[in-house]
C-alpha cells in the first residue's frame, strides 16, 4: 500500500495512458505537473487522503475518454474546469467536499455515460444543460445541497437508466415519464419539499386530483396473505403498540463532512474499553457522543487483518449508494494514514441477535407481532438492494447479528463488509470460490460447491434467519447433528407439529379461539422459511420489489 504525496516527475512521463492509485493511503494535492500527460486515458485516484483542489490543468485532460475518478477523498473547490473532457466516459468525484454550483458546462462531456457528484456540498439548482448529455445512463447527486425544481427535460433523456436525487433540498414535482417512470421513492427521499403522490410523496398543492396513497408491494409473495391475516387479528387482539423512547433523540446528518480522529476521541472517551461495544475480525466497534449530544457507533479498521482493509472498502462503497429506510445509514467517515473508522447511528435497541438469544435462559420478549414486522422489515431492505438499488447489492452475511434494531424496533440491515456490488453483466464471474462467503449455519449450500453467488443465496439466508425467529434455534444449535438441519427439522414436523418446534413463548399467552388462529400464522410463515432454504436455488422463492 502506497503512501506520501503523488510525485510532480509522473508529469515527465508524456505517454502515460492509465494510471491507478485507487485505494492507497495518500496524501497531500494532486500535481498539476500530470497535465503534461496528454495521452491520459483513465485516472484512478479514489480511497486515499488527497486534498485541496483539483488543478485546472488535470480538470483539463482533453483526452481522457474512459474515466476519472477520484472519489472518496478530501478534495474540495469547484469543477469549473471539468467541460474540456470532452470524451470522457464516466466521471466519479463522489465523497469529498466539493462546493458550489455545479457547472452547466458538464454538458461538453458529451461522451460521459456515468456521472457520480453525490456526498460532496454542492448548492444551487440543477442545470438543465446536464439533460443534453444523449449518452448519460446513470446519474447520482444525492448527498448534496441542491435547490429548486428537478429539471422535466430528464423525461426526455432516452439513454438514462438510473437517477439518484436523494438528501437535497430540491422542491416542487416529481416529474413523471422517463426514467421516472420505474423510479423508487429512495430515490428522491430526504427532500420535504418534493411532492408528488405517484411515488408515495406528500400530494403536490393545489392539485385536482384526489389523494389516494399508494400503498407499498410486500416483499416476498407468499407474506401477503400473511401480513393481512396477522395485522388485522393481532392489532385487535393483542393492542399491538410501537416501542417508543420518551427521549428526543438528536438528528443525524448524513453528508460529505468528515469527522476528525481528534472528534471521534472525545466522543468515545479515548476509544476506552468501557465504549466497547464488540470486536469483529475487521475491526472494532465504540459506542460515542458528540459535541451535539448525537449518539453513534464507531466502526474502527483493524489494521492487522489482512483482509480488513477490503472490508472496510467494500462497506464504504455500498453504504454510500444506498439509501433505504430498512439499511443501516452511513453518517460519516475518518480517514487518516493510520485510522479508518466509519461513523454510524447507535441503534439502542442493539442487534436482533441479543433479543433473540439473551444471555442465559431468559425468556424472549419478541412477540409474534415484532417477529413478523421484523420479517417484513428485512425482506423489504433486501428487496431494495436487490431490485431497486441502481448497483445490485448481495450481502452474502444476512443473520441476526447483522439486523439492527432502531429505537422503535424498526429493522436496519448492517455489516457489508463481505457484500458484493454488481454492475451490469458482472453476475457471470462472481462465484463462491473467489469470495467470503458468510457465516457458517447460513451459508447456501451451492455456495460450498463453488456455486455462482446471486440474490438467491441471500433469499436463503433470509428463509433461515426466518425460521431463526420462529423457533429461537441458532443454525449451528447442538442438537442439529446426523444429517438433520434447521430447516429440515422444521420440515419434519410442518405442517401438523409445529408446536414441536415453535417458541414456546409464542404460544405461552393463548388460548381459546386464539390458538386455531395463532397457528395458522405460525403455519403460514413457516412454509415461507422453508420455501426460502429449499435446495436449489431455483426452486426458491424471491424478494417482490
Amino acid at each position: 500500500m502506497l503512501s506520501g504525496q503523488i510525485p510532480n516527475s509522473l508529469g515527465d512521463l508524456p505517454q502515460l495512458r492509465q494510471l491507478f492509485l485507487y485505494r492507497n493511503r495518500l496524501s497531500g494535492k494532486i500535481p498539476a505537473s500530470l497535465g503534461r500527460c496528454q495521452n491520459f486515458e483513465l485516472v484512478d485516484f479514489s480511497y486515499n487522503n488527497l486534498e485541496g483542489n483539483i488543478p485546472p490543468e488535470v480538470a483539463g485532460l482533453q483526452n481522457l475518454h474512459f474515466y476519472f475518478n477520484i472519489s472518496n477523498n478530501l478534495l474540495k473547490g469547484s469543477l469549473k474546469e471539468m467541460n474540456k473532457m470532452a470524451m470522457v466516459q464516466a466521471i466519479d468525484v463522489s465523497l469529498n467536499n466539493f462546493s458550489g454550483e455545479i457547472p452547466a458546462a458538464l454538458s461538453s462531456c458529451t461522451d460521459l455515460h456515468y456521472l457520480n457528484l453525490s456526498g460532496n456540498s454542492f448548492d444551487g439548482s440543477i442545470p438543465t444543460s446536464l439533460t443534453k448529455l444523449k449518452n448519460l445512463e446513470d446519474i447520482d447527486l444525492s448527498r448534496n445541497n441542491l435547490s429548486g425544481a428537478i429539471p422535466v427535460s430528464f423525461t426526455e433523456m432516452k439513454t438514462l437508466k438510473h437517477i439518484n436525487l436523494s438528501s437535497n433540498r430540491l422542491t416542487g414535482g416529481v416529474p413523471k415519464g422517463g426514467v421516472f417512470v420505474t423510479l423508487n421513492e429512495s430515490a428522491v427521499g430526504g427532500n420535504p419539499g418534493l411532492c408528488g403522490t405517484w411515488i408515495n410523496l406528500q400530494p403536490c398543492p393545489h392539485s385536482k386530483h384526489r389523494h389516494h396513497p399508494v400503498s407499498k408491494k410486500v416483499i416476498v409473495p407468499i407474506l401477503v396473505g400473511i401480513a393481512i391475516f396477522i395485522m388485522s387479528f393481532f392489532l385487535f387482539v393483542f393492542s399491538y403498540t410501537r416501542r417508543r423512547t420518551a427521549q428526543n433523540t438528536p438528528s443525524l446528518q448524513i453528508g460529505p463532512t468528515r469527522i476528525s480522529y481528534e472528534e471521534l476521541s472525545i466522543a468515545t472517551n479515548g476509544f476506552s474499553e468501557a465504549n466497547l461495544l464488540g470486536v469483529g475480525s475487521f475491526g472494532s466497534i465504540y459506542k460515542g457522543i458528540l459535541s451535539n449530544a448525537a449518539n453513534i457507533a464507531v466502526k474502527v479498521l483493524n489494521f492487522h487483518d489482512k483482509n480488513a482493509e477490503q472490508s472496510f472498502i467494500t462497506e464504504c462503497d455500498v453504504l454510500k449508494r444506498v439509501k433505504h429506510r430498512n439499511v443501516i445509514k452511513i453518517i460519516s467517515s475518518c480517514f487518516t494514514p493510520d485510522f479508518k473508522a466509519l461513523v454510524l447511528p447507535l441503534m439502542s435497541n442493539g442487534s436482533l441477535e441479543r433479543w433473540l438469544h439473551p444471555h442465559g435462559e431468559d425468556d424472549c420478549n419478541l412477540t409474534l407481532s415484532d417477529r413478523l414486522r421484523i420479517s417484513m422489515d428485512i425482506a423489504q431492505g433486501m428487496a431494495y438492494l436487490h431490485h431497486q438499488c441502481f448497483v445490485q447489492v448481495i450481502h452474502c452475511d444476512l443473520k441476526p447479528n447483522n439486523v439492527l434494531l432502531g429505537d422503535d424496533m424498526t429493522s436496519y440491515i448492517a455489516d457489508f463488509g463481505i457484500a458484493k456490488l454488481l454492475f451490469g453483466n458482472s453476475m457471470g464471474s462472481l462465484t463462491s470460490t473467489n469470495a467470503l462467503k458468510g457465516s457458517a449455519g447460513y451459508i447456501p449450500p451451492e455456495y460450498g460447491m463453488g456455486g455462482r453467488i446471486s440474490t438467491k443465496g441471500d433469499v436463503y439466508t433470509y428463509g433461515i434467519l426466518l425460521l431463526e425467529l420462529l423457533t429461537r434455534r441458532k443454525p449451528t444449535d447442538d442438537m442439529f447433528v446426523e444429517g438433520i438441519n434447521l430447516q429440515n427439522w422444521v420440515a419434519l414436523n410442518f405442517p401438523n407439529n409445529i408446536q414441536e418446534v415453535i417458541d414456546n413463548s409464542l404460544l405461552k399467552d393463548v388460548n381459546g379461539p386464539e390458538i386455531s388462529m395463532v397457528s395458522t400464522c405460525l403455519t403460514q410463515l413457516m412454509e415461507v422459511g422453508l420455501v426460502c432454504t429449499r435446495e436449489l436455488p431455483q426452486q426458491r422463492s424471491e424478494y417482490d420489489g
